[in-house]
Protein backbone atom coordinates (compact mmCIF):
# COMPACT_ATOMS: atom_id res chain seq x y z
CA UNK A 1 0.00 0.00 0.00
CA UNK A 2 1.01 3.60 -0.19
CA UNK A 3 1.63 6.32 2.20
CA UNK A 4 -2.30 7.59 1.52
CA UNK A 5 -3.56 4.18 2.04
CA UNK A 6 -1.74 3.30 4.77
CA UNK A 7 -3.19 7.05 6.13
CA UNK A 8 -7.01 6.29 5.05
CA UNK A 9 -6.29 2.20 7.32
CA UNK A 10 -4.75 4.17 10.24
CA UNK A 11 -7.80 6.55 10.14
CA UNK A 12 -10.55 4.02 9.89
CA UNK A 13 -8.84 1.87 12.28
CA UNK A 14 -8.85 5.27 15.05
CA UNK A 15 -12.36 5.30 13.84
CA UNK A 16 -13.49 1.64 14.75
CA UNK A 17 -12.04 2.22 18.24
CA UNK A 18 -13.64 5.57 19.17
CA UNK A 19 -16.72 3.87 17.97
CA UNK A 20 -18.84 2.01 20.00
CA UNK A 21 -19.84 -1.88 20.52
CA UNK A 22 -17.11 -2.65 17.56
CA UNK A 23 -14.68 -5.57 17.99
CA UNK A 24 -12.49 -7.10 15.14
CA UNK A 25 -14.96 -10.64 16.21
CA UNK A 26 -17.83 -8.47 14.22
CA UNK A 27 -16.03 -6.59 11.87
CA UNK A 28 -13.57 -8.15 9.32
CA UNK A 29 -12.16 -4.84 8.14
CA UNK A 30 -11.76 -4.24 11.82
CA UNK A 31 -9.66 -7.58 12.24
CA UNK A 32 -7.96 -6.86 8.92
CA UNK A 33 -6.28 -3.68 10.36
CA UNK A 34 -5.36 -5.05 13.67
CA UNK A 35 -3.59 -7.99 11.88
CA UNK A 36 -1.71 -4.56 10.36
CA UNK A 37 -0.60 -3.44 13.19
CA UNK A 38 0.44 -6.40 14.63
CA UNK A 39 2.73 -7.23 11.49
CA UNK A 40 3.72 -4.30 9.76
CA UNK A 41 5.76 -1.61 12.09
CA UNK A 42 5.43 0.65 9.88
CA UNK A 43 1.27 0.73 10.12
CA UNK A 44 1.45 0.74 13.61
CA UNK A 45 3.41 3.97 13.61
CA UNK A 46 0.58 5.66 11.35
CA UNK A 47 -2.11 4.63 13.73
CA UNK A 48 -0.17 6.02 16.41
CA UNK A 49 0.54 9.42 14.31
CA UNK A 50 -3.22 9.62 13.27
CA UNK A 51 -3.94 9.11 16.97
CA UNK A 52 -1.84 11.66 18.36
CA UNK A 53 -3.64 14.20 16.10
CA UNK A 54 -6.82 13.65 17.96
CA UNK A 55 -4.81 14.15 21.24
CA UNK A 56 -5.25 10.45 21.93
CA UNK A 57 -2.67 7.56 22.97
CA UNK A 58 -2.85 3.79 22.05
CA UNK A 59 -2.53 1.53 24.82
CA UNK A 60 -2.88 -1.15 23.53
CA UNK A 61 -3.97 -3.64 20.54
CA UNK A 62 -5.85 -6.84 21.34
CA UNK A 63 -7.43 -9.16 19.08
CA UNK A 64 -10.61 -9.24 21.02
CA UNK A 65 -11.07 -5.87 21.80
CA UNK A 66 -8.69 -3.83 18.85
CA UNK A 67 -7.66 -0.61 19.00
CA UNK A 68 -7.52 1.13 22.84
CA UNK A 69 -6.94 4.19 23.03
CA UNK A 70 -6.13 6.69 26.20
CA UNK A 71 -6.93 10.77 26.51
CA UNK A 72 -4.60 13.26 27.30
CA UNK A 73 -5.02 16.11 28.92
CA UNK A 74 -6.01 18.19 25.89
CA UNK A 75 -7.98 15.83 23.77
CA UNK A 76 -12.06 16.76 22.86
CA UNK A 77 -12.67 12.65 23.29
CA UNK A 78 -13.96 11.06 26.10
CA UNK A 79 -12.98 7.44 26.51
CA UNK A 80 -12.17 6.95 29.82
CA UNK A 81 -15.01 5.66 32.48
CA UNK A 82 -14.78 8.44 34.39
CA UNK A 83 -16.98 10.42 31.98
CA UNK A 84 -19.88 7.06 31.61
CA UNK A 85 -21.38 8.40 34.92
CA UNK A 86 -24.21 11.68 34.42
CA UNK A 87 -23.32 14.76 35.90
CA UNK A 88 -25.69 14.98 38.05
CA UNK A 89 -25.64 15.60 42.26
CA UNK A 90 -25.51 11.71 42.62
CA UNK A 91 -21.85 11.63 40.77
CA UNK A 92 -19.48 11.31 43.83
CA UNK A 93 -21.86 7.94 44.43
CA UNK A 94 -21.53 6.55 40.59
CA UNK A 95 -18.07 7.49 40.68
CA UNK A 96 -18.04 5.07 44.12
CA UNK A 97 -19.67 2.21 42.72
CA UNK A 98 -17.72 2.36 39.27
CA UNK A 99 -14.80 2.40 41.83
CA UNK A 100 -15.87 -0.77 43.64
CA UNK A 101 -17.12 -2.70 40.75
CA UNK A 102 -13.16 -2.19 39.01
CA UNK A 103 -11.90 -3.75 42.99
CA UNK A 104 -14.17 -6.60 42.92
CA UNK A 105 -13.18 -7.53 39.12
CA UNK A 106 -9.66 -7.06 39.82
CA UNK A 107 -8.94 -8.09 43.40
CA UNK A 108 -5.73 -8.70 42.61
CA UNK A 109 -3.05 -6.56 40.92
CA UNK A 110 -1.48 -9.27 38.62
CA UNK A 111 -5.33 -9.69 37.46
CA UNK A 112 -4.85 -6.24 35.53
CA UNK A 113 -2.01 -7.98 33.25
CA UNK A 114 -3.76 -11.41 32.81
CA UNK A 115 -5.76 -11.20 29.23
CA UNK A 116 -7.47 -14.59 30.06
CA UNK A 117 -9.03 -12.47 33.20
CA UNK A 118 -12.92 -12.21 33.11
CA UNK A 119 -14.59 -10.71 35.50
CA UNK A 120 -17.68 -11.90 36.48
CA UNK A 121 -20.02 -9.61 39.10
CA UNK A 122 -23.67 -8.98 40.41
CA UNK A 123 -25.41 -5.44 41.11
CA UNK A 124 -26.55 -7.29 44.39
CA UNK A 125 -22.61 -7.59 44.99
CA UNK A 126 -21.35 -4.60 44.81
CA UNK A 127 -23.93 -3.31 46.29
CA UNK A 128 -23.32 -5.36 49.24
CA UNK A 129 -19.84 -4.53 49.13
CA UNK A 130 -20.83 -1.31 49.45
CA UNK A 131 -23.10 -1.14 52.42
CA UNK A 132 -20.26 -3.80 54.13
CA UNK A 133 -17.47 -1.05 54.01
CA UNK A 134 -19.87 2.13 54.95
CA UNK A 135 -21.41 -0.13 58.30
CA UNK A 136 -17.68 -0.96 59.29
CA UNK A 137 -17.37 3.11 59.20
CA UNK A 138 -20.79 3.68 61.08
CA UNK A 139 -19.23 0.94 64.21
CA UNK A 140 -15.88 2.37 63.82
CA UNK A 141 -17.18 5.88 64.94
CA UNK A 142 -20.01 4.61 66.93
CA UNK A 143 -17.27 2.92 68.57
CA UNK A 144 -15.12 5.74 69.05
CA UNK A 145 -17.90 8.20 69.75
CA UNK A 146 -16.25 10.01 66.88
CA UNK A 147 -18.49 12.21 64.20
CA UNK A 148 -16.36 13.31 61.52
CA UNK A 149 -19.56 13.68 58.91
CA UNK A 150 -18.18 17.16 57.42
CA UNK A 151 -21.09 19.29 56.78
CA UNK A 152 -23.05 19.16 53.75
CA UNK A 153 -21.21 21.74 51.37
CA UNK A 154 -17.72 19.90 52.27
CA UNK A 155 -18.78 16.11 51.12
CA UNK A 156 -15.93 13.91 52.92
CA UNK A 157 -14.71 10.28 52.46
CA UNK A 158 -17.08 9.25 55.75
CA UNK A 159 -19.40 11.64 54.30
CA UNK A 160 -20.14 9.83 51.21
CA UNK A 161 -20.37 6.30 52.34
CA UNK A 162 -22.85 7.69 55.08
CA UNK A 163 -24.54 8.76 52.27
CA UNK A 164 -25.03 5.83 50.44
CA UNK A 165 -25.88 3.67 53.28
CA UNK A 166 -28.36 6.27 53.64
CA UNK A 167 -30.24 4.82 51.17
CA UNK A 168 -32.61 2.07 50.83
CA UNK A 169 -30.89 -0.72 48.86
CA UNK A 170 -33.75 -1.74 46.97
CA UNK A 171 -36.79 0.43 47.19
CA UNK A 172 -37.38 4.63 47.54
CA UNK A 173 -38.16 6.16 50.71
CA UNK A 174 -38.54 9.54 51.86
CA UNK A 175 -35.92 11.77 53.91
CA UNK A 176 -36.77 12.76 57.26
CA UNK A 177 -37.05 16.50 55.75
CA UNK A 178 -40.71 15.43 53.31
CA UNK A 179 -38.05 15.29 50.51
CA UNK A 180 -38.62 13.56 47.28
CA UNK A 181 -37.56 10.12 47.56
CA UNK A 182 -34.59 8.93 46.64
CA UNK A 183 -33.37 6.11 44.08
CA UNK A 184 -31.89 3.29 45.52
CA UNK A 185 -28.90 2.05 45.88
CA UNK A 186 -28.99 -1.02 43.71
CA UNK A 187 -30.70 1.29 41.25
CA UNK A 188 -27.49 3.35 41.19
CA UNK A 189 -25.01 0.51 40.61
CA UNK A 190 -27.37 -1.24 37.91
CA UNK A 191 -27.03 2.52 36.23
CA UNK A 192 -24.02 1.86 36.74
CA UNK A 193 -23.22 -1.11 35.02
CA UNK A 194 -25.92 0.05 32.27
CA UNK A 195 -23.04 2.77 31.30
CA UNK A 196 -20.46 0.31 31.25
CA UNK A 197 -22.16 -2.16 28.69
CA UNK A 198 -23.01 0.74 26.31
CA UNK A 199 -19.94 1.38 25.76
CA UNK A 200 -18.97 -2.40 25.56
CA UNK A 201 -16.96 -2.30 28.89
CA UNK A 202 -19.26 -5.29 29.99
CA UNK A 203 -22.22 -7.66 28.60
CA UNK A 204 -25.35 -8.65 31.00
CA UNK A 205 -25.31 -12.45 31.02
CA UNK A 206 -28.36 -13.10 33.83
CA UNK A 207 -31.15 -11.51 35.68
CA UNK A 208 -29.55 -12.83 38.76
CA UNK A 209 -29.10 -10.98 41.96
CA UNK A 210 -30.72 -8.03 40.24
CA UNK A 211 -28.42 -7.99 37.38
CA UNK A 212 -25.18 -10.12 36.43
CA UNK A 213 -22.49 -8.92 33.99
CA UNK A 214 -19.07 -10.17 32.55
CA UNK A 215 -16.39 -8.05 32.01
CA UNK A 216 -14.45 -7.46 28.72
CA UNK A 217 -10.68 -7.12 27.84
CA UNK A 218 -11.52 -3.32 26.62
CA UNK A 219 -12.53 -2.53 30.43
CA UNK A 220 -9.54 -4.36 31.79
CA UNK A 221 -7.32 -2.31 30.06
CA UNK A 222 -9.12 0.81 30.45
CA UNK A 223 -9.10 0.06 34.28
CA UNK A 224 -5.20 -0.53 34.63
CA UNK A 225 -4.11 2.08 32.61
CA UNK A 226 -6.04 4.97 32.91
CA UNK A 227 -9.96 4.76 34.27
CA UNK A 228 -9.56 3.95 37.85
CA UNK A 229 -7.12 7.35 38.34
CA UNK A 230 -9.45 9.55 36.50
CA UNK A 231 -12.20 8.06 39.14
CA UNK A 232 -9.69 8.74 41.98
CA UNK A 233 -8.96 12.36 40.60
CA UNK A 234 -12.35 13.25 40.34
CA UNK A 235 -13.35 12.29 43.56
CA UNK A 236 -10.58 14.43 44.77
CA UNK A 237 -11.01 17.16 43.10
CA UNK A 238 -14.89 16.46 45.34
CA UNK A 239 -12.88 16.99 48.31
CA UNK A 240 -14.11 12.91 49.00
CA UNK A 241 -11.16 10.86 48.43
CA UNK A 242 -7.31 10.60 48.87
CA UNK A 243 -5.60 10.34 45.92
CA UNK A 244 -3.06 7.24 46.05
CA UNK A 245 0.75 7.57 46.01
CA UNK A 246 1.81 4.86 44.50
CA UNK A 247 -0.03 2.33 43.03
CA UNK A 248 -3.40 2.31 42.61
CA UNK A 249 -4.69 -0.57 45.01
CA UNK A 250 -7.94 -1.12 43.73
CA UNK A 251 -8.77 -4.09 46.11
CA UNK A 252 -8.22 -4.99 49.75
CA UNK A 253 -10.61 -7.89 51.84
CA UNK A 254 -13.83 -6.88 52.96
CA UNK A 255 -14.15 -5.26 56.77
CA UNK A 256 -15.81 -8.24 58.04
CA UNK A 257 -12.71 -10.40 56.90
CA UNK A 258 -10.27 -8.13 58.51
CA UNK A 259 -8.88 -8.28 62.30
CA UNK A 260 -7.82 -5.13 62.81
CA UNK A 261 -10.41 -2.30 63.33
CA UNK A 262 -7.80 0.40 61.81
CA UNK A 263 -7.79 -1.93 58.85
CA UNK A 264 -12.10 -1.88 58.95
CA UNK A 265 -11.62 1.85 56.65
CA UNK A 266 -12.59 1.59 53.35
CA UNK A 267 -9.57 4.00 52.56
CA UNK A 268 -7.54 1.06 53.42
CA UNK A 269 -8.65 -0.48 49.63
CA UNK A 270 -10.32 1.46 46.71
CA UNK A 271 -8.45 4.80 48.40
CA UNK A 272 -5.08 4.12 49.57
Amino acid sequence: MNRHEDAADAARMVGFAMARRKAPARSGEYARLVQRFDTEPDFAQVVRKVAQGFDLTVLEVHPQTGLVLGTTPETDFAVSISELVPQTADRPLYLLAQLTIAAMVFPRPEDLDNDEHVGRISVREVDDEVRVRASAIERRLAHTGEDIDPPADQLGLEGLWRAYLRRNATGNTKSQTGRAPQASTRALVKRAFTHLESHGFASKVSDENAGTYVTHVKYRLQIRDQAARDMLQELAALGVAALPTDALGLAQPSPEAQTSPDDSDPANGLFS
